[in-house]
């Protein structure tokens, strides 16, 4: 008799109890075999799928540096900069020129079409500035003054003083030169018209104010102020004052300030824009490092130029060394710094040398001009006879 096999017939399929888990059916529908949960592996089970096998994607993730925002931000702000900066050089480069009468090199984006414009503003606003201490034509001191400008200009063919008043000799213009009385009827002596382009003609004001010790000149306008001529002494020391003035407009000092701020305002912009600084700090050394040094260099420029035009106009070239040894005393008396890089203009000392140095040439450009001949001749002679009069 074949023994039989006792099968069991499973039981409806239920929800396995918790803390176990099921395996999966072989055959039919029979019983299932319950095992404790910690008889198994306790890796998960990987679900079969009968799809087909698919490649495993990779994705390149961007560096930190390209996925940071900020570092975005910086990389379209350096373009930026980068592209403006190469405009700006190119625009500073295609406006370089040099100085006529020195070679130096310089940017100057103005042209002397313009200038007319502003001497026209700039006269205007002096006028404004200075009404009512502005001296008459016909005043001693004003006439004086004209007649020193006049000999320079006209001299070195740079044009003539706009005015209609006749011209009185030397001797009745010192005569009464320091006038208790500053005042007499007239118009101002600047009351004129602009100068043309090229600076044909100029424009004089002296203005009454002794507490200022300066002389200007802008775009062919001259200012004196009385202020000014004790500290020139004389005929000689006033000539070395305006022959400086006048050499600044001959130069376009004026206009090239004008131009030179827009380079000291973009390199201040870039410092803080490259580098972060404040604004107030890259202002402080666009203006140490460059405004003041590029002032006290069209001084110098204004010396030497000045020399020359007042070397022309066969006045004594030694007499800038003696106007500014005065206008030293006198600024040390009143307390002005002595820390030349903080001052738009040279020290006392190094301008004085630097006057003496071009004394041999301005006396050689006398030398070879006929008109200072016999003049000199008379200063030569007044020289040798003055000792016997006191």
């Amino acid at each position: 008799m074949i023994p039989t096999r006792i099968w069991t017939k499973a039981a409806p399929i239920m929800r396995a109890s918790r803390g176990t888990r099921s395996l999966p059916v072989l055959a039919g529908n029979y019983s299932r075999i319950r095992l404790p949960s910690s008889s198994l592996c306790s890796t998960p089970l990987r679900q079969l799928s009968t799809s087909s096998p698919r490649h495993v994607q990779y994705t390149r993730f961007p560096s930190e540096k390209h996925r940071h925002p900020s570092g975005e931000v910086m990389d379209s702000r350096m373009k930026i900069v980068i592209a403006i900066a190469a405009l700006g050089g190119t625009y500073y480069v295609v406006h370089l020129e040099q100085v006529p009468e020195t070679g130096r090199w310089r940017f100057m984006d103005i042209s002397p079409k313009y200038e007319t414009k502003l001497a026209q503003v700039a006269y205007d606003e002096l006028l404004n500035e200075f009404r009512g201490k502005i001296l008459p034509s016909n005043h001693s001191v004003t006439r004086h003054v004209q007649r020193v400008v006049s000999r320079i200009l006209e001299s070195s063919d740079l044009g003539q003083l706009r005015s209609s008043e006749p011209r009185r000799s030397l001797g009745e213009a010192l005569d009464d030169f320091w006038s208790e009385n500053p005042f007499t009827s007239g118009r101002p002596s600047g009351e004129s018209s602009t100068p043309e382009s090229g600076g044909k003609e100029w424009n004089l004001l002296v203005v009454n104010d002794p507490s200022v010790v300066n002389a200007m000149a802008t775009f062919g306008n001259i200012v004196v102020f009385t202020g000014i001529l004790p500290i020139c002494k004389d005929e000689q020391g006033l000539a070395a004052v305006l022959g400086h003035e006048i050499a600044h407009v001959v130069a376009r000092h004026a206009s090239e300030r004008y131009s030179s701020s827009k380079v000291f305002l973009a390199v201040a912009v870039l410092l803080q824009t490259v580098l972060g600084f404040d604004f107030g700090i890259t202002n402080l050394i666009s203006t140490l490092l460059l405004e003041l040094p590029n002032s006290r260099t069209q001084e110098y420029e204004a010396d030497t130029i000045g020399m020359q035009l007042t070397a022309k106009a066969c006045f004594d070239p030694q007499a800038a060394v003696e106007m500014h040894a005065r206008l030293a005393q006198y600024e040390k008396a009143h307390g002005a710094t002595s820390l030349e890089f903080l001052r738009t203009h040279p020290g006392a000392e190094r301008r004085i040398k630097h006057l003496e140095e071009l004394i041999p040439a301005a006396y050689s450009t006398q030398a070879s001009s006929p008109q200072c001949a016999g003049m000199q001749d008379s200063v030569n002679r007044f020289r040798e006879l003055a000792p016997r009069w006191m």
